[in-house]
């Protein structure tokens, strides 16, 4: 199957969750798959690190929750350090560009990359952030994405502002030929109104299928998800036609 790439309409939209519930639903599909986390922060995604040049390693002092969740969530462990390329600690303003704070080497993603591809039957690759965000001075995880010839799943916070957010990211990834798989709601929000016309908004305007819907959970790292992805069947297909 090769490996896909998770990508959000914004910070803490779920994708992290999504992945979870993709690995969940393809290894009941007898799909050996991991997931990889190529830069991480070492408190949460809504930060960036510190200079490269200023800490001893690729790692900061705490491991990210986001990758423990990853391997936690696969069948076949992965020590962190295989799950993740950079994990970035003492926190920034995340408008700060990320090439700005730290040296990243494409060609360390690249190789750790592949080297999951070559064990792995399929690799689940989440991003940092948002579809553009920038990886180093001139390239975005957008560009490494295409270079590496992944399609895209869109996982959608729903929440206010999510249509624009989403058919803007939308129109991103397809301008940059990249291959959209499909797009996952997360509710993000318990309380908000007119949910139903918001996925019914999206499913109309988003130029790929809903693979499906994931509730407010309460602890959602701890539980199965696997019931919430719908559309198994376009992430397998689809994925093996594209690799």
């Amino acid at each position: 199957m090769g490996c896909f790439f998770i990508t959000g309409t914004d910070t803490n939209v779920g994708k992290t969750i999504a992945s979870r519930a993709i690995i969940q639903a393809l290894q009941k599909q007898h799909v050996q798959i991991v997931g990889y986390k190529p830069i991480a922060c070492s408190e949460s995604e809504s930060f960036y690190g510190e200079s490269q040049s200023e800490q001893v390693n690729d790692y900061g002092s705490a491991d990210n929750r986001d990758v423990q969740i990853l391997i936690e969530s696969a069948n076949h462990k992965l020590n962190y350090q295989e799950a993740n390329s950079y994990t970035l600690s003492q926190p920034l303003e995340p408008n700060i560009l990320l090439a700005k704070t730290i040296k990243v080497d494409i060609e360390k993603l690249n190789f750790d990359l592949n080297r999951l591809k070559m064990r792995y039957q399929c690799v689940l690759v989440e991003g940092t952030f948002g579809w553009l965000t920038p990886i180093t001075e001139h390239k975005t995880f957008a560009d490494w994405v295409r270079m590496q010839n992944m399609p895209a799943v869109l996982v959608v916070g729903i929440k206010e502002g999510c249509i624009n957010h989403a058919l803007l990211t939308m129109q991103s990834i397809i301008q940059m030929g990249v291959p959209l798989l499909g797009w996952v709601a997360n509710r993000v929000n318990p309380c908000l109104g007119y949910y139903a016309e918001i996925i019914e908004t999206l499913t109309q305007k988003i130029d790929a299928p809903l693979l499906g819907e994931i509730p407010y959970v309460h602890h959602p790292e701890t539980q199965d998800l696997s019931r919430y992805i719908t559309n198994t069947t376009r992430l397998s297909y689809m994925n093996t036609v594209l690799s």
